[in-house]
């Protein structure tokens, strides 16, 4: 892991976009999957569920839907994009699984649970931050086969989207022209700013340092997509199983 901090200093290799493509894009894509959610909530609204919100919570089915259309229209757009570029998904840093791989995966989960647990330990002398805020995951009230419903909508889609955006595309765009720690403190502080809640965004911008590392180290986009479910698996684990 300290090797690859050090190699956020030197130059990555060429790829077929650069910053402005890496922010522009992602911004694009991004908002795109918030205006296309918007739309079926809009519809409901109208048509027949004037309180959207106690409908859509109510609802497994709905919720896993909306995150289906909001990561799909992410990777729409990323795939227009790449497809213009006459790249494909692989491009994104997605590589054969090796050994080694899953070793590095590892340490970085110790990692980012030991800097996490000081990095909020500060934080929570710090006034008016509240470390215990609970996040609005959604699912209230799953429960048997809606765990499925709630496990593909928090464990396996938002990893996916995230990483292939976040750190696939936008980090290694910016990494082609700028200093790999500017691009990682970039990408990572976006990536907090779009989770809209203090607590969280330190945890995932922390997340997201430790995951471009992970990267950096074995240069496969997987690792970051399995650590990320591996993270989010311990907080469904937590919320739905353990708790409930």
């Amino acid at each position: 892991m300290s090797d690859s901090l050090s190699q956020l200093t030197s130059q990555p290799a060429k790829i077929a976009w650069g910053p402005k493509a890496a922010i522009g894009v992602s911004l694009v894509a991004y908002f795109a999957s918030q205006i296309v959610l918007a739309i079926p909530i809009m519809l409901l609204a109208l048509f027949s569920h004037p309180d959207v919100q106690t409908t859509i919570g109510d609802s497994s089915w709905l919720q896993l839907v909306l995150a289906g259309i909001s990561a799909a229209t992410i990777l729409l757009v990323l795939g227009l994009f790449l497809r213009y570029r006459k790249q494909g998904f692989a491009s994104l840093g997605f590589k054969k699984i090796r050994l080694s791989d899953i070793g590095w995966m590892s340490l970085a989960a110790v990692v980012y649970i030991i800097v996490l647990v000081i990095v909020m330990s500060v934080a929570a002398n710090i006034p008016g931050f509240n470390a215990e805020q609970a996040q609005d995951v959604g699912y209230q009230g799953a429960n048997g086969w809606q765990l499925v419903l709630a496990f593909i909508g928090l464990v396996i889609l938002p990893p996916l989207a995230e990483e292939m955006l976040f750190r696939g595309f936008l980090y290694r765009g910016l990494s082609a022209k700028w200093p790999r720690v500017i691009a990682a403190l970039f990408t990572s502080a976006l990536f907090a700013l779009v989770h809209f809640q203090w607590n969280v965004g330190v945890d995932v911008f922390i997340l997201s340092l430790i995951l471009i590392a992970l990267y950096e180290k074995t240069k496969n986009l997987w690792m970051c997509v399995g650590l990320h479910a591996l993270k989010n698996g311990v907080a469904f684990l937590a919320l739905f199983i353990f708790i409930s």
